[in-house]
């Protein structure tokens, strides 16, 4: 009797959870999505549809969208090419400076675009330190050479995304079971028959997986288009210049666009990766990479692997670089010549300075904290619960990994402009706590997704044998599981942590004087010509970011954490 008692207030208890959860994800992710569709149809004179003539009958708007699928599906080609090649290159052969290879080659992964960007129009602008030194060594006319608008957007997004198609396709090709190589081989098959009848097929889920991520991430792209993008018009970039005249109604209109988008492109490549699913028949051992013998290869594939290595650092070594410029000094000169550390001084010496670092950092926290405060119990329901409706929970729980940043922040600016029960009442915009809110909304996929992983890894065994001796819900949560599945809950709440300390997206649409973020401060000392401080600013995030990038990898390595 006793332990029918136990079970029932044990099933309770995740009801209540349940619940609890529901109200957080339909208050902060459904309820602000559903308030901006209303805002695009509602009009003065009641419901309209004037607004999406008005964007279909306005040329910017137009011109904006079509802009905004070339790049997105050019993106994906230029990405996908770079990606798959250098996951080839690493993964298929074995030579010098392999390992030090793959590992740089993830680096981008790990920075937030905002830096990447101003390294680049530091390097390749059109006052640039590489450019002016091309025009010198070719004698070129000034002018003839500029970063900026489409091919200098797709240079951003070629540096920054082809890690997808690189990561994904790695694993995939180590995964390739070889006994099928060797027996096409022993067959008599050509390597281009083996390539396009059994790699291919392996590896062609990564391709689709990596095609949908970085299409997504290339339409959502912001910082690119509004720093370097000229007058190549998108979405995003037409998303603020509406808000910033106040024009709510055509921008939710221009955010459902953003947003119908990207979920209709997720849902055809679905369909497409299910149809061409592809699973093997022989269970024999993994892929085996070619040594290189002949040292003339052997060299060529060094010199190659340096040329990344050069080319990937390249951007970081600038930054630091750049850091120690002496403020006033570098006007006119192609390169500086006069160094010192009075960016960083006057960082960590003035508090005005210093308060977009901490705010950065009070608000990652808090995003990373709230993320995994919400993403255990998604976690848990999801994956050790037998509830119908347990797809609610999954479906809102991801739907922010759909959705573009600006529409994230568009939706929230749409939500809490007025009272509401899920605002207790207040108004939210204008307020300290609507940026980290949304930074919230953005990764909180990216924190269930590895929560997820470590729930999925955990024994029903422990729970049943808590529930037999009288445990309750929350004792056997808080003794047995949590302490399981933390190396995960840590990972993804650092991950989510790098993914907002740099954030300039969402953060450009609804940060405030009291909590300005390091990525506004870095974009304003850029356009004041205080380069140097605009560096030091980002070399302290990439030195936070190396820093909880190395915790993540011991995390990784770890099969459990004693509390």
């Amino acid at each position: 009797m006793y332990n029918i008692l136990t079970r029932e207030k044990f099933n309770m208890m995740k009801i209540i959870v349940f619940f609890m959860v529901v109200w957080v994800l339909g208050g902060y992710i459904l309820y602000p999505t559903v308030k901006t569709i209303c805002v695009s149809f509602t009009g003065k004179e009641g419901l309209t549809l004037s607004f999406y003539k008005e964007f279909f009958l306005t040329k910017e708007n137009v011109e904006a969208l079509v802009n905004t699928l070339i790049l997105g599906f050019s993106t994906v080609i230029v990405c996908g090419i770079i990606g798959t090649t250098l996951a080839f290159y690493v993964t298929y052969f074995n030579f010098p400076l392999k390992n030090f290879t793959y590992k740089l080659l993830l680096t981008p992964l790990m920075l937030p675009g905002i830096i990447i960007v101003i390294a680049f129009i530091q390097l390749y602008g059109e006052s640039g330190m590489i450019t002016k030194t091309v025009e010198i060594l070719f004698k070129m006319n000034k002018g003839t050479y500029f970063f900026s608008g489409f091919l200098g957007i797709l240079f951003v997004h070629a540096y920054t995304q082809y890690v997808y198609f690189f990561m994904n396709v790695s694993v995939a090709i180590k995964h390739i079971d070889y006994s099928v190589i060797e027996a096409a081989k022993n067959l008599g098959a050509s390597k281009f028959k083996i390539f396009t009848t059994i790699i291919l097929p392996f590896i062609r889920p990564a391709l689709i997986a990596s095609s949908i991520i970085t299409f997504m991430t290339g339409i959502g792209s912001f910082t690119a288009p509004s720093l370097i993008g000229d007058h190549y018009k998108v979405l995003t970039t037409q998303i603020l210049f509406t808000k910033a005249n106040n024009y709510m109604e055509l921008a939710a209109v221009q955010v459902i666009m953003l947003t119908i988008i990207s979920i209709v492109f997720l849902l055809l490549f679905r369909h497409y990766e299910k149809r061409v699913h592809f699973i093997s028949s022989v269970n024999g051992k993994g892929f085996v990479p070619i040594n290189i013998e002949n040292k003339f290869i052997k060299t060529i594939f060094m010199v190659i692997s340096i040329t990344f290595i050069f080319f990937i650092i390249l951007p970081l070594l600038t930054i630091v670089f750049l850091s120690f410029v002496k403020p006033g000094t570098w006007m006119v000169e192609i390169y500086p010549r006069e160094f010192s550390l009075d960016n960083y001084m006057k960082i960590f010496t003035k508090s005005r300075t210093m308060a977009p670092f901490m705010n950065s950092i009070s608000m990652s926290i808090i995003a990373s904290l709230f993320g995994a405060f919400v993403a255990i119990p998604c976690a848990y329901i999801i994956v050790k619960t037998e509830y119908k409706f347990k797809f609610i929970v999954e479906v809102l729980a991801m739907l922010p990994w759909a959705m573009p940043a600006s529409a994230i922040a568009i939706n929230m600016i749409n939500a809490f402009n007025k009272p509401s029960i899920f605002s207790f009442k207040g108004i939210l915009v204008g307020t300290y706590i609507l940026l980290p809110l949304a930074y919230f909304v953005k990764i909180l996929p990216l924190v269930l997704r590895t929560t997820s992983i470590s729930l999925q890894n955990l024994s029903d065994t422990y729970e049943e044998a808590s529930k037999s001796l009288g445990g309750s819900f929350l004792y056997t949560f808080r003794r047995i599981t949590l302490p399981i599945i933390m190396p995960g809950i840590m990972a993804g709440i650092l991950l989510g942590f790098i993914r907002c300390v740099g954030e300039y997206t969402t953060s450009v649409y609804l940060y405030t004087v009291w909590n300005k973020p390091i990525s506004m401060a870095m974009v304003n000392a850029l356009f004041e010509y205080e380069i140097g401080l605009a560096m030091a600013y980002g070399v302290l995030i990439i030195i936070l970011t190396a820093l909880v990038s190395g915790i993540i990898t011991k995390l990784g390595n770890m099969g459990r954490i004693k509390i």
